[in-house]
């Protein structure tokens, strides 16, 4: 470790200690934790402290994690009472005061004001959208439209994200997004990601949680914010599972078959899901390029088949009050046949004679595993304290293997001209470890989070390439390499939460990231610069502030920094061909790129929410096309001097009936792209609108409908490409049979095709593109579910402090 890393290590540890050893106090103090019938955080709940004639004394109201803090009493007994409109008053049984002490009551779960039963049932559900103070929760299990879907289908339908014809994950505007799975993070971009997402299924998960200005105390990777994904985990008290089918047709059928079983008692609770998968669909491309001398007309046909298996499994165990432990792991596996046929006519661009045809074949055989284990173990000292630590292992595979062969016809398609066929592996591996401690120590008015995090990621990538003659495959020295490429990251993190009036509260954090990395490239061909070598050490601030006026308005501002490391493929230097005339290829020499966020929010009874952001990139990432010789054209990865983004979003969520329930989003974005990019001029202004209207009815009979509408404005895709208009319909029913326990979804996505095709075109570098890609994104299917065992979730015994609640983040 270098003198810098041990100074910044020995100021972390003195700060950390001087405020501990500064905020120590002495008083008699009551703390509890109140949650409603869902068991989630009962915020704002109303707090009034009663001496022994029942007479009022001081009063609070609870945090937004349900957690609440009655200071400064006088030794003597009193009575608490706990008040929330919409539930039956709870008054605890008589406590006895003594000077100085601490009592913690154990967790209220305040009661619905219903007729009670013997045991408590869930009589509510939760909103399809959630708009919380640092994130936007959107619940998939509550949606008919979101059955029988991939992963990467589920985001395109969330609230302010776009996945683009790259598959790369949009938020607000911004790209460089991480995915978190379950609140951990994924570690994968591009291609790798995408496969991963769409060997998910969204019948396996709960809800998707939008964070768009990330706390210091997570990783300071991801320029656009975070997404984290929420796998489905049953915490009702003893067995209980379900079995989930679905069906759907588009150009081609999709399907999917899958269980999960859960187990929960007082201090043990297991679970575990499996799902086989077999999807089935398209992506056809229509373009015309012109370059140099000649343009090219391009028409592509391809048919992707994938059979996919996941599992994901935990255990969780609480030895005592102060000790638990938890164990999980995920396996995602994937099979994909593609193949893809493209005729692509060369013409002379000065009269416009077609002088030969291309005809390319590509079949691709990709085989992709991911294995990841996590461990962790949390201990609380005291009421005001807890300790985390987290180890996380994880794999991750993709071996591809390509023919390919071109045939050049004359104008008839009757003579062939010249051939050539050839054959790849590319093959990626990618084993990555990591560890962190998290603490955090609750004063009288503020709480102080510390932590540590170390991060190993290690990559090989080999490409074999052959040319086939006479049949038989001959290796090609010249075209195969090998590239590696390791990570490490260190980083430590400060937090100060603060709350010094009941109206204002601040939360100022500083992260501190030291990455150092190697990129290595092995080839027969000699390039300059084979091995990339980094050391670099960044600050990364963030601050926010909040006025929360305790009735209907709250307004907050922030600022924070943020980076994006280069995705491990974007940085592998192999070629990807759909043919002899495109390629993709990576870039080695990619530099991480740097933004800076700040962002206004209000919130209006936590039904309108309205946010202003503006944020700068620098090296922005941009996908570039260059041209290679007369015909050729290659896209690639490259570092854009800055891109800006100023953004208007709007929420807003009312039940205008009973039966009708109404949420809209609406964001607007400015952005900006300037670059001199080996030569290619960028300078693109984009104006971007997408709104998303989303409507639940309950109709006759128990039925519930979803109907959701959405359309976007043009759009920038990849700094350089600009995106034409496009809008979509989606709707859904369902409804529930033998005492809710076989539930029916049925669901037609995209009904007019409105965004099953993106017509596109760019014109930069001396070379014009314009066309379209066609998605099998109109589908119409069924979602049929079982559920056995206890389904109805019991008021659980044990014992729960006031910060539970958030240890609850560590453990989902």
């Amino acid at each position: 470790m270098t003198k810098v890393k041990h100074h910044i290590l020995l100021i972390f540890i003195l700060l950390s200690v001087s405020f501990i050893s500064l905020a120590q106090e002495h008083k008699a103090q009551i703390k509890g934790y109140v949650s409603d019938t869902k068991n989630e955080p009962a915020m704002y709940a109303t707090i009034i402290l009663m001496n022994k004639d029942s007479v009022f004394m001081k009063g609070s109201l609870s945090a937004e994690n349900g957690s609440f803090l009655l200071d400064n009493i006088a030794p003597g007994r009193y009575l608490v009472m706990i008040r929330n409109i919409g539930f039956k008053n709870h008054v605890s049984a008589p406590l006895v005061i003594s000077k100085n002490e601490i009592v913690i009551l154990d967790s209220i779960r305040l009661a619905a004001t219903v007729n009670e039963l013997s045991q408590v049932v869930i009589t509510g559900k939760k909103a399809l959208l959630e708009v919380q103070p640092d994130k936007m929760v959107y619940n998939v299990a509550q949606s008919v439209n979101a059955a029988g879907t991939t992963g990467l289908d589920l985001l395109a339908k969330s609230p302010g994200v776009v996945v683009d014809m790259d598959k790369n994950i949009i938020l607000q505007g911004k790209s460089g997004v991480q995915i978190f799975i379950n609140g951990r993070p994924t570690r994968l971009g591009g291609t790798d990601l995408a496969n991963l997402l769409e060997g998910m299924r969204s019948d396996n998960v709960e809800s998707i949680e939008i964070i768009t200005n990330p706390s210091s105390k997570y990783d300071a990777e991801g320029t656009g914010g975070i997404i984290n994904i929420k796998l489905k985990k049953n915490m009702n008290l003893g067995w209980n599972g379900n079995l989930i089918a679905s069906f759907s047709q588009g150009e081609y059928a999709r399907k999917s078959l899958g269980t999960s079983i859960n187990y929960v008692a007082e201090k043990l609770s297991f679970n575990t899901s499996v799902n086989v998968s077999d999807d089935h669909f398209q992506q056809d491309v229509i373009e015309i390029t012109k370059q140099n001398d000649f343009m090219l007309d391009k028409n592509v046909k391809s048919d992707n088949h994938r059979k996919g298996f996941n599992i994901t499994s935990g255990i969780d165990y609480k030895f005592s009050p102060k000790h638990s432990a938890s164990i999980d792991g995920r396996v995602f596996i994937s099979n994909s046949n593609k193949m893809l046929e493209s005729n692509t006519g060369i013409f002379n661009s000065a009269d416009l004679l077609p002088f030969e045809i291309l005809k390319a074949e590509t079949y691709d055989d990709i085989g992709t595993e991911n294995y990841l284990l996590n461990l962790n173990y949390r201990y609380l000292p005291n009421s005001n304290s807890n300790l985390s630590t987290d180890f996380s292992f994880g794999k991750y595979s993709n071996n591809k293997a390509t023919d390919q062969p071109n045939d050049y016809y004359d104008l008839g398609m009757e003579n062939i001209l010249r051939s050539s066929f050839a054959q790849y592996n590319s093959d990626t591996y990618i084993d990555l470890w990591s560890g962190l401690l998290d603490y955090e120590k609750k004063f009288k008015s503020f709480t102080l989070s510390s932590g540590t995090k170390f991060s190993a990621i290690s990559t090989n990538n080999n490409l074999a390439f052959y040319n086939v003659e006479n049949e038989t495959p001959v290796f090609d020295s010249t075209r195969s390499n090998d590239f590696t490429y390791t990570e490490k990251v260190f980083a430590l993190y400060l937090i100060i939460n603060a709350k010094p009036t009941k109206n204002i509260s601040f939360n100022a954090g500083l992260r501190m990231e030291n990455t150092a990395s190697l990129g290595r490239l092995n080839s027969e061909i000699a390039i300059e610069n084979s091995e990339v070598p980094r050391n670099y050490t960044n600050f990364f601030p963030n601050l926010s502030v909040s006025f929360d006026d305790q009735k209907n308005s709250v307004i907050s501002a922030s600022y924070g920094k943020r980076i994006t490391r280069p995705n491990y493929q974007d940085l592998n230097p192999f070629e990807s061909r759909s043919s002899e005339l495109n390629a993709w290829k990576g870039n080695p020499f990619l530099k991480p790129n740097y933004i800076t966020n700040y962002q206004i929010n209000y919130s209006f009874k936590r039904k309108l929410v309205i946010s202003n952001t503006y944020s700068v990139t620098k090296d922005f990432f941009a996908n570039i096309f260059s041209i290679s010789g007369d015909k050729e054209n290659i896209l690639s990865p490259r570092n854009m001097q800055k891109a800006t983004n100023n953004g208007l979003s709007a929420n807003y969520t009312q039940t205008v009936f009973k039966w009708w329930e109404l949420s809209s989003f609406l964001i607007y974005s400015y952005s900006t792209y300037k670059g001199d990019v080996e030569g290619a001029k960028i300078d693109l202004k984009s104006n971007n609108l997408n709104f998303r209207l989303q409507n639940n009815l309950k109709l006759p009979k128990d039925i519930t409908m979803e109907v959701t509408y959405f359309v976007s404005s043009p759009w920038i895709w990849g700094g350089t490409v600009q995106v034409d208009a496009y809008t979509g319909l989606n709707i859904g029913v369902k409804k529930y049979f033998l005492n809710r326990k076989f539930l029916v979804q049925l669901n037609g996505n995209d009904i007019f095709r409105g965004s099953s095709d993106y017509h596109y075109h760019s014109n930069y570098g001396g070379m014009v593109v314009k066309g379209v890609i066609t998605f099998d994104n109109q589908r119409f299917g069924i979602n049929v579910t079982y559920n056995f065992g206890n389904q109805q979730a019991k008021a659980r015994s044990k014992k729960k402090s006031a910060i539970d609640s958030e240890m609850n983040r560590i453990s989902d």
